[in-house]
């Protein structure tokens, strides 16, 4: 059978089998008000609750932020997927099959993404080749099996059954068709839903340089936004809703197999934004968990201010000089736990920082850690200033001087303030969705304020009816927010008459504007002045533009 897109029927029929709220709630804690159910938006920050679940109605929204939509819409923006990744993981969530014919991708991509699991299957075949070397990491067979670790040959590209074309593309060969990874041990990177997307790799000799290699990007890898172990560790970071963020890929494994799998790393860079937005959504508590030298140090710093901009204070651990997560896990276990148990929230991590450091260095060190919490400023003044009271205490500095060593600090602001959209044209909306008003209505579209109203009002018409709200999210989805707020409002049918009626005086208003002639023009003025919602009905109001 081949490839398909995921059909309407099928979403419909999934988004009836599942509720809202037990999907919500694997992720936010959820709290009943009345028929509802509010929480703090996990799109945005705020203080007060403004994030409303509707079982009746089976959708969200965040009166806040403005984001909206069924469960399926949730998933997307919470996890940052596809359309297509989504309704997969709502039905694993959900214990619903999913069905093997149904394609996000092209099947070039759908080819590839194959392609890949088949190198990382056939490298995982050859792992007895670095038996040895697992065996000093203390890496046991569970475990690279877990992660799928193996080993390139050094000829390996002519057992792979690829194409040069394909080879290229997952950039197992170099341009001139020389094995890129040869006689390395891999390591397969997964995306957040479990495909392999590239492959890092490790020198097993000395005179391989450098010690380790990674796939570049390409159109299936993007290393910014993926987190190395996220997929393996995704489930007990939610349940736990806490997350340790390591350095790099054998720290990761080597935590998991010590038993602690809420463990992921960077892809070879500092954290970006992007990884500490996907942690922020899934965990309470962050640990930064960075090799113990002078570079893990900076890690840490570097890291906590991206957290701190996004109003989380992570927590601290730091291995001894010349250790690391992975050789701690290895050689120390208990004392890899004790330092987890006893991290340290980054204030009084950066307090007693400074309180040890040399005088000599002391205002240096003071500067520094001033940059780091400089975001606090403007996300949190009230533990900005309690910190520079305590900092104050600590180093004996005058509160004035501390204030002149603060950075300038702008906060980018991502928030795009959203129109409102006037109670009257949702009512007007909602009256079509709910075939109170017809679709068809003959109204210039100009009239709406609301931007999001106007497209809706377009797409009934076009269509000469009203689709499906899954229909529309899907083919729309900057629209979902809308729909839901409009879904989850309460309009009598009086106010929808009411809305109506002001709509059609608009439309009338407007011809009366565009019209040439005197009589039109006056015939069009009487039956504005005429018209009111309480005289007549839904039939003799729309009768005044026909």
């Amino acid at each position: 059978m081949g490839r398909q897109k995921i059909p309407h029927s099928f979403v419909e029929d999934l988004l009836s089998r599942v509720d809202i709220v037990d999907i919500v709630s694997r992720y936010v804690s959820l709290k009943q008000v009345g028929r509802n159910f509010s929480a703090l938006c996990p799109f945005h920050p705020e203080k007060t609750p403004s994030f409303v679940v509707s079982p009746e109605k089976q959708i969200f929204k965040c009166f806040g932020c403005g984001v909206g939509g069924n469960a399926i819409t949730f998933i997307e923006k919470y996890e940052n997927l596809s359309f297509y990744e989504a309704v997969k993981r709502l039905c694993e969530l959900s214990g619903i099959e999913f069905p093997a014919e149904f394609s996000e991708e092209d099947a070039e991509t759908d080819a590839i993404l194959e392609s890949a699991r088949k190198a990382a299957l056939f490298f995982h075949s050859k792992i007895d080749k670095i038996e040895k070397y697992l065996k000093s990491r203390s890496i046991d067979e569970k475990t690279a099996r877990r992660f799928l670790i193996g080993y390139a040959p050094p000829d390996y590209q002519k057992f792979l059954n690829m194409n040069r074309e394909t080879l290229r593309k997952l950039n197992l060969i170099t341009e001139k068709g020389y094995p890129f990874f040869k006689e390395r041990l891999i390591i397969p990177i997964f995306n957040h839903q479990g495909k392999v997307v590239a492959f890092g790799a490790r020198a097993l000799r000395d005179d391989q340089k450098p010690k380790y290699i990674n796939s570049p990007e390409s159109e299936i890898f993007h290393k910014n936004s993926i987190l190395y172990g996220f997929y393996q560790a995704k489930e007990n970071i939610l349940k736990e809703k806490e997350a340790i963020v390591v350095e790099g890929y054998f720290d990761v494994i080597s935590l998991f197999q010590a038993g602690i799998e809420k463990t992921v790393a960077p892809m070879g860079t500092s954290l970006t934004e992007n990884q500490a937005k996907l942690l922020k959504r899934y965990a309470n508590k962050i640990i930064l968990f960075f090799d113990g030298d002078e570079a893990g140090e900076k890690a840490t710093l570097r890291s906590s201010k991206i957290f701190l901009n996004m109003e989380i204070e992570p927590f601290i651990a730091r291995p001894p000089e010349g250790e690391d997560p992975d050789s701690l896990a290895r050689n120390h276990p208990e004392k890899l736990q004790k330092l987890l148990n006893e991290s340290t929230p980054l204030t009084e991590y950066l307090l007693e920082k400074v309180e040890k450091s040399p005088l000599e260095t002391r205002a240096d060190e003071i500067r520094k850690t001033l940059e780091v919490v400089s975001p606090l400023e403007k996300r949190n003044p009230f533990k900005f200033k309690k910190f520079l009271l305590e900092l104050s205490a600590v180093t004996g500095a005058d509160i004035n001087w501390l204030k002149k060593q603060i950075p300038a600090y702008r906060i980018r602001e991502e928030k795009i303030e959203k129109p409102l959209i006037p109670e009257y044209e949702k009512a007007f909306i909602k009256g079509i969705i709910s075939g109170k008003i017809p679709a068809n209505i003959e109204i210039s579209p100009n009239i709406f304020l609301s931007e999001d109203c106007r497209k809706l009002y377009v797409i009934f018409k076009m269509k000469g009816k009203v689709p499906s709200l899954i229909e529309i999210e899907q083919e729309y989805p900057e629209l979902g927010g809308t729909i839901a707020e409009i879904e989850l409002a309460n309009f009598t049918d009086d106010e929808i008459k009411a809305s109506l009626c002001r709509i059609v005086k608009k439309e009338l208003n407007r011809r009366v504007r565009n019209a040439k002639e005197f009589l039109e023009r006056k015939k069009l003025k009487e039956m504005y002045v005429k018209l009111k919602p309480e005289v007549g009905g839904i039939e003799e109001i729309i009768s005044c533009i026909y």
